[in-house]
């Protein structure tokens, strides 16, 4: 199944552009997305993930067509 991904510019995925489609196994979970996208498992934590507009966890379960949106919050002061 294809899920559609989008990221903010501070992320740095070299896999696929944003606004690019995987390939994802039936079944598959956004934690399964970030390890298919060589995001480090110790930033993963830091990401928050968006399907469908939706703020999601890293455990759910993605469909065919999702729109996937990884967001990395910036603090500054």
């Amino acid at each position: 199944m294809r899920v559609t991904v989008e990221y903010t510019g501070l992320l740095d995925i070299k896999r696929v552009p944003s606004g690019g489609t995987v390939e994802v196994g039936d079944g598959a979970t956004v934690s399964a997305l970030l390890e298919q996208l060589g995001i480090d498992p110790g930033h993963r934590k830091f990401i928050t993930p968006l399907v469908n507009n939706t703020k999601a966890r890293i455990s759910t379960v993605l469909a065919d067509g999702d729109k996937v949106y990884l967001l990395l919050p910036v603090g500054g002061g």
